[in-house]
């Protein structure tokens, strides 16, 4: 009942805090299965939570932890239509548009026995419109951030703060349909002074050298801890990887006379810039391959770390 105080009056973080309480206790309780009436209740009231949790991770975008809350829900209870739709608008803020629609229709399929059938099935169909928006959105958006990855910072210490920037303008692009907000303008990066170029060869023997030190065990286990730490929420993962990669980057930038500095890591990244023309997406095939190699393990790699996403 607190919780739903909480979340009534608009304290969603306090609400998430309350309900996840509730589900830490409930989790505990063990009820004999002779019990029917007390099994029935909790379950009842374990579900309610669950699916209130989720509720209130959706408000705090919180996608990962509202998709955790909803698929416990559906554990408890496989035919409960709220748990459903709560899992699949998480699984659109993460970006996972195949599972979303997935999820729909699943939901669909259990809307046929609800008594509200005609309400949630037309909720169904204006989602699933979002989705496909959303989706469309998407893939133009990864190829455009994908195409200026190094114009916006691609190595650079602070790129925890340009890439927060840029997926969160475009998480708002996405989701403005359903959520009615408009998505903020992202500062250009300040003018950099520059005393060091790299002719193409030399760029790519810097990313080979940058991928090999990123692809380390120990880089790629702390990232990973990193993404699961941080719950593979976007933004508090890349203000945590700041710090993990400058340790790779540092001795780098200062094996090829930048300093070992943000600074230095910034005027590395435009000397390979450099290479990309000035749409930003006029890479030789060869050297974005190489992009492509390093983005992957500064990420964590495909499994277990955050690349599936952010990229």
């Amino acid at each position: 009942r607190e919780g739903n105080i909480k979340f009534r009056e608009g304290l969603y973080e306090e609400a998430l805090r309350i309900y996840d309480q509730a589900d830490e206790v409930m989790k505990k309780w063990k009820v004999g299965e002779h019990l029917k009436t007390e099994n029935k209740w909790l379950k009842e009231y374990h579900i309610a939570c669950l699916k209130n949790k989720a509720q209130a991770a959706l408000k705090l975008d919180l996608f990962q932890t509202a998709l955790e809350a909803a698929d416990g829900a559906l554990k408890i209870d496989a035919e409960d239509h709220k748990a459903w739709y709560r899992k699949v608008q998480a699984e659109k803020g993460l970006g996972h548009f195949d599972e979303a629609e997935a999820s729909l229709t699943r939901l669909d399929e259990v809307a046929q026995f609800c008594p509200d059938r005609r309400s949630i099935l037309q909720d169904c169909e204006a989602e699933r419109q979002r989705i496909r928006a959303a989706r469309a959105k998407h893939k133009q958006g990864t190829k455009d951030m994908v195409g200026k990855a190094f114009e916006n910072g691609l190595f650079s210490a602070d790129r925890n703060k340009q890439v927060e920037d840029d997926t969160e303008t475009r998480r708002r692009a996405l989701l403005a349909e359903s959520e009615k907000e408009a998505p903020k303008a992202v500062a250009p990066p300040k003018a950099l002074e520059r005393s060091i170029q790299l002719t193409e060869a030399l760029a790519g023997e810097l990313i080979d050298e940058l991928t090999k030190s990123y692809g380390q065990k120990w880089y790629q286990e702390r990232v990973q801890k990193c993404a699961r730490d941080s719950g593979f929420e976007r933004m508090v993962f890349l203000r945590r990887l700041k710090n993990i990669a400058f340790e790779v980057q540092k001795p780098i930038l200062e094996k090829w006379g930048f300093e070992g500095s943000e600074q230095g890591v910034r005027e590395m990244t435009v000397a390979i810039r450099d290479h990309a023309g000035k749409d930003g997406k006029s890479m030789p095939e060869g050297l974005k391959k190489k992009q492509d190699a390093c983005l992957r393990v500064l990420y964590g790699g495909e499994e277990g770390g955050m690349l599936g996403i952010l990229i």
